[in-house]
């Protein structure tokens, strides 16, 4: 019953989408004519037919006359027009068949050109096709060669990603799509990735479209039906089985990459791949070599992963401290996952029974770097640190461990250079940094830092909302608030001579 209510509440959205879409396509009035003229005469003219077809070929800049070719051939595939409903010979409708071949080579080569428009066009056409020869050539059964198809045609796409993956996102969360999507990804993969480094990127590019996470589960969408209780056309077993063999496949082809590929290949297995393998600690050894041989964003995807295999795996690494305190480097703020990092620090460092030298060492690092980080970084990180400082309480003497009246120079015993977080000497300084950083120019990072000459707070600071903030936000919210209103002149003018007694009179003359 579950699956019946699925398919009617698909169909009825397809059948919304489709009005929506017939409303909003621009089809050239000429083009209906002859649409509609093919279409009502009694016996099938496949010479129209293939002038309609040419004028479309030859015209690539109006996308809506792809939309000709979908009406004609949902109707001719109703009409058995397209396909014999026996193997006769010579079979009746050959013209017409080649002609629909012909007319899904034309949907492919604009599915992979570099028009946003025609691809999106060409999608929604080519999905509604396999619709129609599923119910009325298939007997509601999958024309998985069209679909394996329009997957190549992704692959092979002029650019990267393909332009027309965007719209493929919506086929993507029903869950036929999904299942029968990674059955046939083996089957359009690319060699080796090295050799085809635009189809790699496009054929990652299409996994991480692939969402096979609860809330796809949940909304039970599908493009053609739930099928029967006897063979459903979604099982998460299944999928789940195609999925780790795309993995394997991937694994085979990723030798030798270059960075740019390598962390695209990390990012799809951490968003899309790790959740559902069925025996992720054959990963370790991968992601290791991806700690240890690259830096930056590759480093931190890595730790990423070595994180939730050290949740879900119980795997031990004894130098994740060491790489994770080494990335905290000035260069980490314009990396684009550097609020992946803090949020893994914040994860690392949750544990109160860390050493005292391990975690000062972070204190003083991330102390060191809000002075020449951006200013939403810099919140992010005074933020941080006072979290630390809450969760340790030992190493709030750090506040206190520099006299503020001191008029002699005093060096700073913390070695930034230092590799080892615990060879630092990190606990023999102080937090001088955030003092200083209480006289900042932007009022939210001179208010943040306060909490050095007051008192600390008694709940932890929530750092999720600030790892989205931009520096624009700050912007906006200082222009935003109600400044303070000062009186300039407290004797109301009468001329345009200067008040008696000012300032400015005692020592000029003006004129």
């Amino acid at each position: 019953m579950k699956q019946k209510a699925a398919a009617k509440r698909a169909a009825a959205t397809q059948d919304n989408e489709e009005e929506q879409t017939a409303k909003r396509v621009k089809v050239p009035q000429e083009l209906q004519q002859k649409a509609n003229a093919l279409l009502n005469d009694k016996t099938l003219d496949t010479k129209a037919l293939k002038r309609i077809i040419s004028q479309i070929q030859s015209s690539d800049e109006d996308a809506g006359e792809l939309n000709v070719l979908e009406v004609i051939f949902k109707n001719l595939l109703k009409r058995n027009c397209v396909y014999s409903a026996e193997q006769l010979k010579p079979n009746p409708n050959a013209k017409c068949e080649a002609l629909y071949n012909e007319t899904w080579t034309l949907l492919l080569s604009r599915l992979a050109g570099a028009d946003k428009e025609q691809a999106s066009m060409a999608l929604k056409v080519c999905m509604q096709l396999i619709i129609a020869e599923a119910k009325f050539v298939h007997e509601s059964e999958w024309p998985t060669a069209r679909l394996r198809d329009v997957l190549g045609a992704f692959v092979k796409s002029e650019t990267s990603p393909a332009v027309g993956l965007a719209a493929f996102g919506k086929y993507a969360r029903c869950l036929d799509v999904l299942q029968l999507s990674y059955q046939l990804l083996p089957e359009v993969a690319p060699a080796r990735f090295v050799d085809q480094p635009t189809a790699a990127f496009n054929y990652l590019a299409i996994i991480n479209t692939l969402d096979l996470g609860k809330t796809v589960l949940a909304a039970e969408q599908y493009h053609l039906g739930a099928g029967s209780e006897e063979q459903p056309s979604f099982t998460y077993e299944r999928t789940r089985k195609f999925l780790n063999k795309t993995w394997k496949g991937i694994m085979r082809s990723s030798s030798g990459l270059d960075e740019k590929l390598h962390r695209q290949v990390l990012v799809v297995l951490l968003e899309r791949i790790l959740p559902h393998l069925t025996n992720p600690i054959l990963l370790t050894d991968f992601l290791m070599d991806s700690l240890h041989q690259f830096d930056g964003p590759i480093a931190l995807l890595a730790l990423q992963g070595i994180f939730t295999l050290m949740q879900q795996q119980n795997i031990t690494y004894p130098d994740v401290y060491t790489k994770l305190y080494n990335m905290f480097y000035p260069r980490m703020f314009y990396n684009k996952y550097k609020a992946r990092l803090f949020y893994l620090a914040d994860i690392f460092l949750t544990s109160t029974h860390l050493p005292e030298n391990l975690v000062a060492a972070f204190v003083k690092r991330l102390s060191r770097l809000a002075l020449k980080s951006p200013t939403e970084d810099a919140i992010i990180m005074i933020r941080f640190v006072c979290n630390l400082l809450l969760r340790h309480t030992g190493l709030q003497r750090l506040i206190c461990a520099t006299p503020a009246a001191s008029a002699e120079e005093v060096s700073d015993p913390y070695d930034e250079t230092q590799a080892d977080p615990v060879k630092t000497n990190a606990l023999s300084s102080s937090l001088w940094e955030l003092a200083l950083l209480q006289k900042h120019a932007v009022p939210e990072v001179a208010n943040a830092a306060q909490f050095v000459t007051k008192s600390l707070p008694t709940m932890e600071f929530d750092l999720g909302p600030l790892l989205e903030s931009k520096e624009s936000d700050l912007f906006d919210g200082e222009v935003k608030k109600q400044a303070k209103q000062f009186m300039l002149a407290y004797e109301r003018p009468t001329n345009l001579a200067l008040p008696k007694d000012d300032i400015v009179t005692k020592y000029w003359n003006i004129l």
